[in-house]
């Protein structure tokens, strides 16, 4: 009988039958189950060894590579918990990582070793280098008793946002990861098996890179290769070296790879399955990965996806979901769309996403008030306020409608810079965009801001056609072209950033 309150490593051990077919792949190295095991094993003893125990930390700020695998799990054979860190933080995050978790080691790469080697004070140093699977650092290991909680106890620390915009560092339990990790495979049926193939291209700092890349696919024992770095020439590379079936995708890295040929050529003729999430999926974007693979003659498909840290991927389309729309949730997920006195919505109009599911994280670490802010209780029930619109149409398909902490109030009245955005991208001469809020006068207009250069005519034609669809509120006051938006570490555009410099003239 499966039971999601277990260890994150009992849980993938014994979710379906391993074999002796290969685990995960990295280049030209490969690993198979029973490798897979012994190893984790080892590094378990290893980690004992330098007195890592239960409930203590470890850093790792790797990037996809095997050692970034095998010592997750290794950690859950302890109960420890492992942090995950982008390998490629500023020096004073991660000085602030160090300091607030207190670590019994820290897991570096060629690419941070020198920027961070000084951050960590004493802290136990393993190198873990690309060319050769090794940690360097890590001693001959001590024998221990393997930890056998329920799954309630911390597993991962995760970075975030918040979903008030705030940074925090998010405690997950084995027993959420086990919940999404079995809620995606029964939404999904067989398309994560040992038959198939998953490219993990998305960092494991990433909680969908983490969950739906590692954690799902090898608890169905599906192989995964990993990429530690995306590039759509290596992307399509790999999946053609590897007969890949599936990958996980930002929106910003599909757009990359319809701009590489090689992508939807016959190289790619294994792709079935692309799972996009970590940000919104423009329509336009979707019918042209459509009408490319059509022209190609290829089979792989687009299916938008919604999560956040705090309670990883929640909501996934299977292919039958109309444009714009992140599906419906998945096994035993619940869900609520709320106003603001946390009162359900009518079908059709905007409101807070409130999600309740055993996916939910602990809380934020250190940070009672912050989690109270989030994690609410309605009739017996714990919700995450995910601080996301959203509207529902008379088919239970959920669309994003932007996020809270970025709602624009013109005149009393709300405005979602998200269907703005959207309704631009309508244009076939509109790419990236971003809708902000703008400051003329001492009263609120919207600003939009393109990626690009347009003409006089274009800027115009947009404001008319939003003014054509949307209410006077939502018309642009103007229109400003940037040759390249910022962008945050995972690609996302910044638009507080952004909305500093662009507010005001």
């Amino acid at each position: 009988m499966i039971t999601i309150n277990t260890s994150l490593y009992n849980f993938m051990k014994n979710y379906h039958d391993k074999g002796s077919t290969m685990a995960l792949a990295f280049g030209n190295f490969q690993m198979d189950f029973p490798e897979f095991f012994s190893e984790t094993e080892k590094i378990a003893k290893s980690f004992y060894k330098i007195g890592v125990r239960k409930g203590d930390v470890v850093v790792i700020a790797l990037p996809n590579i095997p050692q970034c695998v095998v010592a997750v799990y290794a950690l859950s054979r302890i109960g420890a918990v492992a942090s995950m860190v982008h390998p490629a933080v500023g020096k004073e995050d991660f000085s602030r990582i160090i300091k607030e978790q207190n670590p019994k080691a820290v897991l570096l790469s060629a690419i941070n070793y020198k920027k961070f080697r000084k951050c960590c004070g004493k802290k136990k140093i393993v190198y873990c280098p690309y060319t050769v699977y090794a940690y360097l650092g890590l001693p001959r290991g001590k024998e221990f008793e393997p930890y056998t909680g329920d799954g309630s106890d911390p597993m991962f620390y995760l970075q975030s946002g918040g979903t008030m915009g705030v940074p925090k560092t998010v405690v997950l339990s084995s027993k959420s990861c086990n919940a999404m990790a079995y809620n995606l495979l029964f939404y999904l049926d067989d398309r994560f098996s040992e038959k198939t193939c998953m490219l993990s291209a998305l960092p494991m700092f990433h909680t969908l890179g983490l969950g739906a890349g590692m954690h799902a696919p090898l608890c169905a024992s599906m192989p995964i290769v990993l990429q530690p770095k995306f590039d759509a020439v290596r992307t399509t590379e790999l999946i053609e070296k590897y007969n890949c079936t599936c990958m996980l995708a930002v929106p910003r890295m599909v757009d990359k790879l319809l701009n590489f040929t090689g992508f939807t050529s016959q190289m790619t003729k294994s792709l079935q399955d692309v799972f996009v999430g970590g940000d919104a999926l423009s329509p336009k974007t979707q019918i042209k990965f459509k009408e490319m693979m059509e022209k190609g003659n290829l089979q792989a498909k687009l299916y938008p996806g919604y999560g956040l840290t705090e309670s990883s991927i929640c909501f996934l389309s299977k292919g039958n979901a109309p444009y714009g729309s992140i599906g419906k949730p998945l096994f035993s997920i619940e869900y609520m769309i709320v106003d603001e006195n946390e009162k359900p919505v009518n079908q059709g109009e905007i409101g807070e996403l409130y999600i309740a599911s055993d996916q939910a994280m602990v809380g934020y670490l250190n940070d009672a008030e912050a989690t109270d802010m989030v994690l609410t209780e309605i009739d017996g029930k714990k919700y995450v306020r995910t601080g996301d619109y959203f509207k529902e149409d008379e088919n239970g398909f959920l669309f994003y409608e932007g996020r809270k902490k970025r709602l624009i109030k013109i005149s009393g009245m709300n405005v979602f810079p998200t269907e703005i955005e959207n309704t631009a991208k309508e244009l076939p001469f509109v790419g990236e965009c971003a809708a902000i809020e703008y400051i003329k006068d001492n009263k609120n207009h919207t600003r939009l801001l393109v990626e690009g250069q347009l003409t006089d005519e274009e800027k115009q034609k947009i404001i008319v056609h939003i003014a054509s669809k949307l209410s006077h509120w939502s018309i642009p006051h103007d229109v400003v072209c940037l040759d390249r938006f910022y962008r945050t570490k995972i690609g996302k555009i910044d638009i507080k950033r952004l909305q500093d410099e662009y507010q005001k003239d």
